[in-house]
């Protein structure tokens, strides 16, 4: 049926002005105003006109919308191709749907197999949290029925719609969506989710719409296969990485083992010491190295850190500053738990890592690493370097009790049998540095109660040595012989606080000098072991004397003056002595304490533990024995100065 636009069927300006409307995309009001303004007698042929012309518009509209959805769609696909993490894919594929439908919401579910159900991954427009974290069971809601048949739903009122299994309604029903529709994401036949798009207000969606959401899942579905794979090849590049990271760090803590190794080794077999240890460690494993004995003193120590140069001018750990600190419980920890363990510094300062030096169950020492940064490697070097290290503390202990053994055994043949065979001894002193044919000084050193007698003796052979003398252990006592002629009491004095200092306690020394000849050398021993009682005996611990120091006490140390001294002993307190053999009293113990309480009864009772009344009966035995005048002026005197030469008799 064709239409006539002739002039003498229609008007020119109206035929004109349709065609100009139909050009411009008019609205279709304005069609209808064409309609009214045109003459009566054109109304019934330009009727059909504007129909047709409607009809034309509509189809002209629907092919530009198609068009625009379509270039939408393809730049969608673009922008989801090109982009490669997983979580901005699903972003991107939820805000263009809700952008291309026009709708209030979208958001994604993807199928969780392990679980066996469907969960919300992604949303754009969604307000509630219970939302955003929703499960739904395969065929629960309107959802689990995409992901379950594979196949596209919709409904304009998904509260009132008869044809879902309503069991999340609490969580959609609070988000105010009425109107979804949902398609599912497939790869070939798999599906892996569902993509939805909501209002919050009843609508139906067209075929066209469910059209265009199921063409955007088609892409959506190979992007977000694409950025997967992408994320798996990245992960995988990844792992490649760090494993190649850690094979390199493998093979440098490897070589790192191998040349510290080769360093220790070297040490050992050229009789390297802890300060050569401490050296190398430092110059592999870098920071600074110390190694401290089992009391927390430094041995060796080498490095820039402050904590090394305090413990290099102070010698031991000093304490005080935080490294000191970290280093002194690191290896306190270490040494506890017998194994390594390290401590942070404070602030940004320096870790401290200690490993103990074992030897069986014995702690050695431990060995101490500080540096800003500490890793695995680092520890098992320093690990390594506390097993050679104990193996050289070994070595040293051993050669040093061969040593002391061969000292003690020189000691006894010297000073105890010299004559057995002379010429044998005087080559085995040799060895040791002593010339048997010089003149000496000899000294002999103790702590009451004969504690700290090996390391007395220790001390001791690093005191002769500077002196190129010989020191060891005889009988009880710490020998020293110094070769050439030396000031003995001065010497004496010298060693002794030497020996005080590094036992950490009183250490008493006597000393003499001895002529040429073994003879000689014994009755030098002999007097100065003497000397050594005699100060004990006068409470003079850690002093240091010669015989002729003594003053009166020195008449012990002939033949003579102690039986002088025994006769002046017996002329004044011979009837004390006598009772307390008789009867195991007290009373010479008692008047000691006496006077050395200035006579102060009360003082005297508490220095004895006894009872003052007790006090009171035995200096009342004492006047009876003695007579009134023992307690006044110059026999006061007679009876201390007695008891105090008995004391050192005793003890001589």
């Amino acid at each position: 049926m064709s239409t006539d636009l002739s002039p003498t069927s229609l008007g020119t300006d109206s035929a004109r002005r349709l065609l100009r409307l139909l050009r411009e995309g008019a609205a279709p009001e304005e069609y209808q105003d064409l309609l009214k303004r045109c003459p009566a007698a054109e109304v019934a042929s330009l009727r059909p006109l504007v129909e047709d012309a409607l009809h034309v518009r509509a189809q002209l509209e629907e092919r530009r919308r198609r068009e625009d959805e379509l270039a939408a769609l393809y730049e969608t696909a673009g922008d989801l191709s090109s982009l490669r993490n997983l979580e901005a894919v699903l972003q991107a594929i939820v805000h263009r749907a809700r952008q291309l439908l026009g709708t209030d919401a979208a958001y994604l579910m993807l199928n969780d197999t392990q679980h066996g159900d469907t969960y919300v991954r992604t949303t754009d427009g969604i307000r509630t949290d219970a939302f955003k974290h929703c499960r739904l069971a395969m065929g629960a809601g309107l959802g689990g029925l995409v992901a379950k048949t594979a196949v596209p739903y919709n409904t304009p009122d998904y509260l009132h719609d008869p044809r879902f299994d309503h069991t999340v309604d609490d969580v959609v029903r609070p988000e105010g969506l009425i109107a979804i529709q949902g398609v599912p994401l497939k790869l070939g036949e798999k599906v892996i989710g569902v993509l939805f798009a909501a209002n919050r207000s009843a609508r139906p969606f067209s075929d066209h719409e469910v059209a265009l959401l199921v063409s955007l899942a088609n892409h959506a579905a190979i992007a977000i296969e694409n950025a997967t794979l992408f994320q798996e090849v990245q992960r995988a590049v990844d792992d490649l990485t760090e494993a190649n990271a850690v094979i390199q760090a493998h093979s440098a803590s490897v070589e790192q083992a191998a040349s510290l190794h080769e360093r220790l080794t070297s040490i050992v077999l050229h009789g390297g010491d802890m300060a050569d240890v401490a050296q190398n460690l430092a110059e592999v494993l870098g920071g600074s190295i110390l190694v401290l004995d089992p009391a927390g003193g430094v041995t060796a120590a080498v490095g820039a850190d402050p904590v090394v140069e305090q413990a290099r001018q102070n010698g031991p750990l000093p304490q005080g500053s935080p490294e000191a600190r970290a280093v002194h419980e690191a290896c306190v920890l270490s040494a506890e738990s017998r194994r390594t363990r390290r401590v942070p510094g404070s602030g940004t300062r320096a870790l401290a890592c200690a490993t103990p030096i074992m030897a069986g169950t014995e702690v050695l020492g431990s060995l101490a690493l500080v540096r800003d940064r500490l890793d695995a490697s680092d520890l098992r070097s320093l690990e390594r370097a506390a097993l050679v290290t104990a193996l050289m503390l070994l070595s040293e202990r051993s050669v040093a009790e061969a040593e002391h053994r061969l000292r003690g055994e020189i000691l006894e043949d010297l000073l105890g049998a010299p004559h057995r065979d002379f010429e044998g001894l005087r080559r085995r002193a040799a060895l040791m540095g002593l010339d048997l044919g010089r003149p000496r000084t000899v000294l002999a050193a103790r702590c009451r109660g004969g504690g700290h007698r090996r390391a007395i003796a220790d001390a001791a052979t690093a005191f002769a040595g500077q002196a190129k003398g010989l020191a060891g252990e005889f009988r009880g006592d710490v020998v020293a012989l110094l070769p050439g002629e030396h000031d003995p009491a001065a010497t004496a004095r010298s060693l002794a606080d030497h020996l005080s200092r590094a036992v950490g306690d009183a250490a008493t020394v006597g000393g003499t000098s001895a002529a040429e000849g073994v003879d000689a050398l014994v009755e030098a021993h002999r007097d100065a072991v003497q000397c050594l009682g005699v100060l004990l005996a006068l409470d003079r611990d850690g002093q240091g004397a010669s015989p002729d120091e003594l003053g009166i006490y020195g008449l012990l140390f002939s033949q003579a003056g102690r039986e002088e001294l025994e006769r002046f002993v017996c002329r004044e307190i011979g009837p004390l002595l006598d009772y307390d053999k008789r009867r195991s009293g007290e009373l010479i113990r008692t008047l000691l304490a006496y006077f050395a309480c200035d006579g102060s009864l009360t003082r005297t009772a508490a220095d004895l533990f006894v009872h003052v009344n007790t006090l009171y009966q035995r200096i009342d035995r004492v006047t009876a024995l003695l007579g009134p005048q023992w307690r006044h002026g110059d026999h006061a005197l007679q009876v201390h100065l007695a008891l105090k030469v008995h004391s050192v008799l005793s003890a001589a």
